[in-house]
């Protein structure tokens, strides 16, 4: 039944195309979609089914994250997926939906190749984007978003951004969230959007089909289940790095959005030895957007990931605001629903139950520690000349 379902909503998916590097002086308005390019009512809805949701931290919780491999690594073992979500793949894939691309050998780069900037593969790492990624907003508007979460400096900026009467998304990392749960239930009782950004940070178009649907799934499941069933319908690819197969995976099979970015500050590499760039640096990046055009609205990259990192970001918020940017939400700006597939926001009626049946006994090396992971990947650089499609300003990537 589920397996019919799901062929049922599924649609091909689209040419992704690119086009050469604009100046941002002259980027057209693109305007944001009515309606994306699946239904509302996508079959995700019967891929996470349950109707308890235990308290965060308790020993349910824990038993409900995913298993481990047997490497004593964090990442999920792909042996022990739920049924439901393997079905769902296997449908996707039946029906021509996910495309058979190579995983890449790294980020941008493929075996036998392959061109990352053709419009088959069409690798968001170097800067391709396709029809329905997300990386502009309405002209005037700013886009409050933080990757890496949770980590122990998200109670800082929470507390930053709740003296402003500001929310924002968060793309948090569900091994991120095991590991910082004091931390996780400071953002659940904050009010703010939440979205996906895998369990473990991977660079996903290096990762087989299965590694993708485990990446996604769990971290799409601990949201889900310390939400009292919310849907996340957003997502974001560690490290920029997509491309059509993984596109197609994260909404084919799971029904979600991918969520890049139009300007970047790579203030997740303060902290590096030496840092690629500076407080200074930033400050001068976010002065000349900040005070440049207003079309279209800026889509800025940045993390809760440390001290520094905050501390750009709060320096450079005066100036959004005496500059006249309507900032809010990066996930209300992209869709008036919000950022759940069965809810209204972060309150209100769930509407259907969400996602996943899965009462597993855990991973073997779970803690409640709330310590910063530290997961911010690595420190690839890509030059963003190598293409920039009509839209993007920002073709360069790095870990997200």
């Amino acid at each position: 039944m589920l397996a019919a379902v799901t062929l049922l909503l599924l649609h091909i998916l689209p040419t992704h195309g690119h086009s050469p590097a604009h100046n941002h002086d002259h980027i057209a308005r693109h305007a944001l979609p009515g309606a994306w390019f699946q239904p509302s009512d996508h079959a995700v809805r019967a891929l996470f089914a349950r109707d308890d949701f235990p308290a965060v931290g308790s020993d349910a919780w824990v038993a409900s994250l995913p298993p481990f491999t047997p490497d004593g690594s964090h990442t999920p073992d792909i042996t022990k997926l739920p049924q439901a979500w393997v079905d769902a793949y296997n449908a996707a894939k039946a029906a021509g939906n996910i495309p058979d691309i190579p995983p890449s050998t790294t980020g941008g780069q493929y075996p036998n190749n392959l061109d990352p900037k053709s419009t088959t593969i069409c690798s968001s790492f170097i800067g391709c984007r396709a029809p329905e990624d997300h990386f502009n907003v309405p002209d005037g508007t700013l886009a409050l978003n933080f990757d890496d979460g949770p980590t122990e400096f998200t109670g800082q900026l929470l507390d930053f951004l709740k003296t402003n009467n500001e929310i924002a998304t968060h793309f948090v990392i569900g091994y991120s969230i095991q590991q910082n749960v004091s931390a996780w239930e400071l953002l659940l009782a904050s009010g703010h959007d939440l979205a996906a950004h895998t369990w473990s940070h991977q660079q996903l178009t290096t990762q087989t089909d299965m590694e993708v649907v485990s990446e996604l799934g769990w971290s799409m499941n601990i949201i889900y289940l310390s939400t009292g069933g919310r849907v996340p319908r957003f997502w974001r690819p560690p490290t920029g790095d997509a491309d059509n197969r993984v596109r197609a995976i994260a909404k084919y099979v799971f029904g979600m959005e991918m969520v890049v970015w139009n300007q970047d500050t790579e203030d997740w590499s303060l902290t590096e030895t030496p840092p690629p760039t500076t407080t200074a640096v930033i400050a001068g990046q976010m002065n000349t957007w900040l005070n440049g055009p207003k079309s279209p609205g800026l889509m800025i990259l940045e993390h809760e990931l440390s001290n520094l990192s905050l501390a750009a970001f709060m320096a450079a918020y005066p100036l959004m605001k005496s500059a006249g940017w309507n900032t809010q939400s990066a996930a209300r700006l992209i869709n008036t629903d919000g950022a759940y597939r069965n809810a209204p926001g972060p309150t209100g009626t769930v509407t259907a139950a969400g996602l996943l049946d899965f009462k597993g006994v855990g991973p073997s090396d779970t803690t409640n520690s709330t310590g910063n992971t530290g997961s911010s990947g690595s420190s690839s650089v890509v030059n963003s000349s190598v293409v920039k499609p009509t839209g993007s300003v920002s073709g360069g990537t790095k870990p997200a």
